[in-house]
């Protein structure tokens, strides 16, 4: 009895360990389906390299228009009287901005009116003073002529005195009257705008009032807008006069606008200090000084005037996609580097030829000896050539 006993436990031990062994193969297997049977999945080329620059720099920037006017109240003109536009708004050269009222300005512009005609009263007095004298030498004896001739020529020089004297205060009651008369400021660029300071308005119309400093009002010129960015003065000399430039959107990479570099500061720029945006070029040197540049963009529909955006230096070949990869899929053996590349379906050991390598040591330009069309694999023990592989074109990009 006890002999049947236990030959039913070590048949009940057998058929347990059957089921599990049957288990694990059962779920091994659907775990190596699901895998792929553990076989090696090609990436093209052209995918890694997508979207990097072969330059490797990529430069922070800020949108800003043409150029900004700025207008300043003056207070001899008097006070603000009426202003014509609102912040928004689209403005033309000569548009109407504002108009000042000065009373005090009219009774200087009556003073400097009331010199110009003392001015040619005194002329007229100095003309009839020689007249006189030419006269009297004229009826005068011998030696009386020689005095009175002495007194002409001082009268002259009198004239003369008086002359300059009467020009340089009609120049003056001009100048006044010009600017009395201009009481009306209009725009000189033809854009948006921008401010409009009315605190600075109502403090400078108060009795005895003065405006604080600054602009009053700003327009901005919307017909020409510009990227200003910085560069790391240890990459400055990679960046020429017209050279072509992408900028990229930071929400959005994908969106980018073409532009051209038109101007490169001479002297280096503190503005972005504390920014740490401004310095991502060169972390590993946070004291090199930067310089600003410019960017003219050649369209810059969805871009607004304060945006903060990427500079991408483009090749100056044209529009041509350089091989850009991952440093570690690069394998390095004596004296040349590969990479494992599918070739007629199998692996292959492709020499390649090395450029320089990105500012952040992640990325190598490839000279020679891949395309972007090519397939390759990221390194691993079990690759060995003649290996068979497939390229599932489902998930090309195209």
């Amino acid at each position: 009895m006890k002999k049947k006993k236990w030959i039913m436990i070590i048949a009940a031990i057998i058929v347990i360990a059957v089921l599990g062994i049957g288990s694990f193969l059962f779920f091994n297997k659907g775990s190596d389906e699901a895998m792929g049977n553990g076989e090696p999945m090609p990436i093209q080329v052209r995918e890694l390299s997508n979207g990097v620059s072969a330059n490797g720099q990529l430069f922070a920037g800020v949108v800003e228009p043409k150029e900004t006017q700025k207008i300043m109240l003056e207070p001899d003109r008097g006070k603000v009287a009426e202003i014509f536009v609102k912040e928004g708004d689209e403005v033309k050269s000569g548009t109407k901005l504002f108009s000042y009222n000065n009373q005090e300005g009219q009774l200087q512009l009556k003073e400097k009116s009331i010199n110009v005609e003392m001015s040619a009263v005194t002329i007229n007095q100095k003309k009839k003073e020689m007249a006189s004298f030419r006269q009297q030498i004229n009826k005068a004896a011998s030696d009386e002529k020689k005095e009175l001739q002495q007194q002409l020529s001082q009268s002259e020089v009198d004239l003369k005195v008086a002359e300059l004297e009467a020009q340089k205060v009609r120049m003056d009651y001009e100048e006044f009257r010009k600017k009395m008369n201009d009481n009306i400021v209009t725009a000189k660029v033809n854009g948006i705008v921008q401010k409009i300071d009315v605190e600075q308005q109502k403090q400078g119309n108060e009795e005895n009032g003065q405006a604080t400093a600054g602009s009053f009002m700003q327009i901005v010129n919307t017909e020409n807008v510009y990227v200003k960015g910085t560069v790391n003065e240890l990459v400055k000399d990679e960046l020429k006069i017209n050279q072509k430039v992408s900028v990229v959107s930071r929400k959005d990479p994908e969106k980018k606008w073409s532009g051209k570099i038109v101007e490169i500061g001479k002297l280096p720029s503190e503005e972005n200090a504390g920014d740490p945006s401004m310095d991502f070029q060169d972390p590993t040197n946070p004291t090199a000084s930067n310089y600003p540049f410019k960017v003219q963009l050649d369209d810059h529909e969805g871009l607004d005037f304060g945006y903060h955006v990427f500079i991408e230096l483009t090749d100056q070949a044209g529009d041509k996609q350089e091989v850009v990869l991952p440093s570690d899929i690069i394998v390095h053996e004596d004296d040349h580097a590969y990479v494992w590349k599918v070739k007629d379906g199998a692996l292959m050991k492709q020499k390649v030829e090395l450029g320089k390598e990105m500012e952040d040591g992640m990325m190598v330009v490839i000279q020679k000896g891949l395309s972007l069309d090519d397939y390759i694999l990221f390194p691993e023990d079990s690759l060995k050539e003649g290996k068979k592989v497939t390229i599932d074109d489902s998930i090309e990009e195209h």
